[in-house]
């Protein structure tokens, strides 16, 4: 689905007239041929002190070859706890030369307001690729049969917070989660 500008500033036109983002990025399942780009994206990630929301396990992972062995053990739906349970994970890749833009997580067994996770790597922000992951996953989600979601960001998050907002996030709690405050939101799926 195409960009839409809703009058936000001239740069979200930009990204708004540009053709469909499909035809140049896509979520691909982990694989071990992203993994020189897993590693770069961790280290990127690491060298700013940022955040890896939507990353599973990458924090923790030093070897990428880890990391997509377990990304793919928690696609089965019998994922261990021990392993973080049963998730997906998506990796956002921009189709000419497989540069790893983004990351975004679906867990199902975690608390509702955790399910959804998703990041973007710091050289690649501001272009509009959080927001068409987010999209795409909530896309997903619809065709697996779910009619809503929730998902929570950190009230100092606003670029998350705009993105959550243009795909539809309804604000409907605020609350504190282990020291951290936190907005949740609802997404209508239909």
């Amino acid at each position: 689905m195409p960009e839409v500008y809703d009058g936000g500033s001239a740069k979200d036109k930009d990204i708004a007239e540009r053709k469909d983002m499909t035809e140049e990025i896509n979520l691909v399942e982990a694989d071990n041929k992203y993994a020189d780009e897993i590693a770069a994206y961790r280290q990127e990630f690491l060298d700013c002190g940022d955040h890896m929301d939507g990353c599973g396990s990458l924090r923790k992972d030093e070897n990428p070859y880890e990391y997509i062995e377990n990304c793919k053990k928690r696609a089965a739906k019998d994922a261990p706890a021990e392993i973080g349970g049963h998730a997906q994970q998506f990796l956002c890749v921009r189709n000419a030369d497989d540069h790893l833009l983004g990351m975004s997580q679906y867990r199902y067994d975690a608390d509702p307001k955790f399910q959804i996770g998703y990041s973007v790597r710091p050289c690649d922000r501001g272009n509009g690729y959080a927001k068409w992951m987010l999209r795409q996953l909530l896309s997903w989600l619809g065709n697996q049969g779910k009619t809503e979601t929730t998902i929570a960001c950190e009230p100092s998050n606003l670029a998350s917070e705009h993105v959550i907002l243009s795909c539809g996030g309804k604000l409907v709690e605020t609350c504190n989660y282990k020291g951290i405050d936190l907005k949740v939101w609802n997404i209508s799926l239909t």
